[in-house]
């Protein structure tokens, strides 16, 4: 209760900023770029705030907990990223723009301009969904779990605790071997005769990577295998089309011989706590807009960057150092490589984690609005010049901390939110306190930043330029605010979409690579390359956003690839050929221009 109190004592606070913030919005210039009056130091925390989001706090520090060591290199995309925004920065400033849009169509005219929207609003609705979705897993891993029910034979079971794995199986100790569970399932009103059968083996540490490969390799259902002295969630595949959540779908039939079965809820499940979050992000974002966000982020670039300095150690020390987490890695027998640096990334994969990041940063609308937002060309380099090297720091110390508390952690299923996990266990309580507070905030910061980008980009690069040009700051305002309602309720409704599709890393490195294959060649051509024509600019974001989309949603294009390629996520295939469009369309459609004009 400690932590949730000091949570929605935080977002109260907040609150009040908002509140208090939203009396200043009076134009379109206070609620999209803070009036254009943002400090360096106060433009290095917003940036910080709103780059160290979900995507840090939970998908990269599970990364890290899946891939020990290694993980540390993950932020070269990051850092080369941010030391040429810093090149770009002062250009971009000078241009006295509101959105990334309105850049390219300045540069390349109305239908570039109408495509990149198009490109922005699909990226930036993945990305606030998996916000949402972070910060209900954030709720609920803070708010615990009820007394668990150990279940008996007969017992009826929804679809929804079923399928959120709040089943477990808890093996006897020590022990050993196969385990089954059997379920008959509902088949309109009667139960099934034949009984559905959950397998589960529990081995050694050594044989726990072999059967795990197996198993996905072969993509078995209703199996699994975990190391003796933990639990499995019981998650039953294949039977629950067109049914309600709050059915009772499952029967046991019966039960494992060794160890049993526990029906676990946590007090506040996902779905609720990501309705509430979903809330409170698209309220706050309503009442000020980027002023109000700015001044919280200083709160909350300190608070973190001070947090995460300080827990490092605490969990160094608390793990035994390197030696003692050495131990604890062989100890657990599947994480062999967990104190390696090199050789656990192949080269496919390092190009799939860190390019789309390198993308993004290159030419992410969110640090372009900060970038609009400050007072003058000069600020807005220098804030991005130290923002190198503390976004790479912030970053380093995160997958640090999530690697030396995976060697506390040999559960994987504790070890999903690795940081939350030990900020409850391992940190002592004013610190933990502290660092959870701030989870949260770099959430809510991350969501209402990315919210505010499509309302911004909206209004500016759609309703002002094509539907009315004259309208006056009250009603910019108020529409403004309306785009952001509407736009979280679609963020909405895709977080339904994601939930269980893919891991928050996944979800992150999918909406990067939309936007960095469509977006950032054609914006960075258009402040450094003359060349660059308006139908080379249309090429390059048409063919990145659907290669991208092909690539990862149909899987088609891989089909008729050979294996070393298909195996490549989108973000190569993507910028290489939106890359291309741009440059081969541009030299062509130049050569015509100049025709035409001789």
């Amino acid at each position: 209760m400690i932590y949730l109190i000091a949570i929605f004592a935080y977002l109260f606070f907040l609150t009040g900023i908002a509140v208090y913030k939203s009396r200043e919005v009076k134009t379109q210039a206070d609620f999209s770029v803070a009036g254009r009056s943002l400090p360096p130091w106060i433009m290095v925390c917003t940036m910080l705030a709103v780059w160290i989001g979900t995507g840090s706090i939970v998908g990269t520090a599970g990364q890290a907990y899946r891939d020990g060591m290694a993980a540390l290199i993950l932020p070269v995309g990051i850092f080369i990223g941010m030391i040429l925004l810093s090149q770009i920065a002062a250009k971009a400033r000078s241009l006295e723009a509101y959105s990334v849009p309105e850049i390219i169509g300045t540069r390349y005219g109305s239908a570039a301009r109408l495509l990149a929207v198009i490109a922005l609003v699909i990226a930036y609705m993945v990305i606030v969904s998996y916000q949402f979705n972070a910060g209900g897993m954030v709720l609920e891993v803070i708010a615990g779990k009820k007394d668990p029910v150990a279940i008996q034979v007969n017992d009826e079971l929804t679809k929804f605790q079923v399928k959120k794995g709040y089943l477990e199986f808890q093996p006897d100790e020590n022990w050993k071997g196969s385990a089954t569970a059997t379920f008959n399932v509902k088949e309109g009103d009667t139960w099934s005769s034949s009984a559905k059968t959950f397998t589960i083996d529990v081995l050694p540490p050594k044989d726990i990577l072999p059967a795990k490969e197996k198993i996905e390799k072969q993509k078995i259902k209703n199996y699994t295998a975990i190391k003796e002295n933990n639990f499995a969630r019981v998650i039953i595949e294949g039977y629950d089309a067109h049914v309600s959540n709050k059915t009772k779908l499952y029967r046991v039939a019966s039960l494992p011989e060794h160890g049993k079965l526990v029906l676990s809820e946590p007090k506040l499940t996902a779905r609720k706590a990501t309705v509430i979050a979903a809330v409170f992000v698209i309220a706050y974002t309503m009442l000020a807009g980027l002023l109000s966000l700015a001044f919280t982020d200083i709160v909350t670039g300190t608070i973190i960057t001070v947090s995460m300095v300080v827990a490092f150690p605490v969990l160094l020390y608390k793990a035994g150092g390197f030696s003692g987490m050495q131990a604890a890695f062989a100890a657990m027998g599947d994480r062999a490589q967990h104190m390696q640096f090199w050789g656990v990334y192949s080269t496919t994969t390092l190009v799939n984690y860190c390019l789309p990041v390198f993308l993004l940063v290159m030419g992410d609308a969110n640090q372009y609005q900060r970038i609009f937002a400050s007072k003058d060309a000069r600020g807005a380099k220098r804030a991005v010049t130290i923002m190198i090297f503390v976004a790479l720091a912030v970053e380093l110390l995160i997958i640090a901390a999530a690697w030396v508390a995976a060697s506390m952690i040999p559960d994987p299923e504790n070890g999903r939110y690795v940081l939350i996990y030990a900020a409850k266990h391992f940190m002592p309580l004013i610190l933990g306190t502290l660092f959870l507070v701030t989870v949260v905030g770099i959430i809510i910061s991350t969501a209402d930043s990315f919210l505010l980008v499509p309302a911004t980009t909206f209004i500016k690069d759609i309703y002002l330029t094509y539907i009315n040009p004259r309208a006056k700051e009250k009603r910019i305002v108020f529409l403004s605010r309306l785009l952001v309602l509407v736009f979280g309720i679609i963020a909405y409704l895709v977080s339904l979409a994601f939930a269980e599709s893919k891991t928050v890393f996944q979800k992150a490195l999918y909406a990067y690579t939309v936007y960095g294959s469509a977006i950032t060649p054609c914006l960075v051509a258009a402040l450094f390359w003359k060349g660059a024509t308006k139908q080379g600019a249309i090429a390059s974001i048409a063919s990145g956003t659907l290669v991208t989309l092909a690539w990862e949603e149909t899987g088609f294009i891989r089909g008729l690839l050979p294996a070393s390629i298909s195996g490549l996520d989108a973000v190569l295939p993507a910028i290489t050929i939106s890359v291309a469009a741009l440059i081969i369309v541009s030299l062509l459609t130049k050569k015509r221009e100049i025709t035409r004009k001789d």
